[in-house]
């Protein structure tokens, strides 16, 4: 699993100049006419951009004939899939917490807070958990529209509840709805982990019963 997983990253993070494009467009325009909610969007867009390319990778290169072919347990190949979103996922996360620092130090504007970290963070382990199964069983060629559709109500989802904390600090008169919201945000984040471990196994066993000609 551990060679799986380096061939994942390395395939991953191998930058080319489309990549580099799109990256440096989606920054810019989140940066400019979506700025306010810049660091909610940016993650899912990392996310998804990078996710997404080491299926399509895999795709391209027909690796699920190759792994059949090989001595690879079908379950490694999912567990490497997960661990590269868990990572791609943190990755952006830190990413997003950068880009919120220096736009508050040049702007004096706090786009981020613990909250809203929270609440991408969720998101993003929902998202993954309902893409992921979808891809291994349909491939990523066949599930490509589903999973844009997907990932295009979840930007809106993120950018409608995205502020959604900072209006509960704002109105609040005391601290015991703050910390009842608090605990309420960290028990959600507990229920989407439970949800992604169970994402894991549906996608395990969609895959190991897939069948793939040689």
């Amino acid at each position: 699993m551990i060679n799986l997983l380096k061939k994942d990253i390395r395939a991953c993070f191998k930058t080319d100049f489309k990549m580099i494009i799109k990256l440096l467009v989606g920054i810019v325009v989140f940066s400019t006419i979506l700025m306010p909610f810049a660091t909610v969007a940016i993650p899912l867009f990392l996310s998804y951009i990078f996710i997404i390319k080491s299926f399509q990778i895999d795709e391209l290169n027909k690796c699920d004939y190759f792994f059949n072919s090989m001595p690879i347990d079908k379950e490694d190949i999912v567990y490497s899939k997960y661990i590269l979103s868990t990572i791609i996922i943190l990755i952006s996360l830190i990413f997003s917490y950068i880009y919120s620092y220096v736009i508050k130090s040049i702007w004096y504007v706090d786009l981020l807070t613990i909250e809203s970290i929270l609440i991408i963070l969720n998101l993003l382990l929902l998202l993954v958990s309902i893409t992921l199964p979808i891809i291994f069983k349909y491939g990523y060629n066949k599930s490509y529209i589903a999973i844009n559709l997907i990932t295009g109500i979840t930007l809106v989802i993120v950018i409608f509840y995205s502020m959604q904390p900072i209006g509960i600090m704002r109105s609040s008169d005391g601290g015991a709805k703050l910390l009842y919201n608090s605990l309420k945000l960290f028990l959600t984040t507990g229920v989407c982990i439970v949800i992604y471990l169970a994402s894991m196994y549906i996608s395990t066993k969609i895959y190991t019963k897939k069948e793939i000609a040689n």
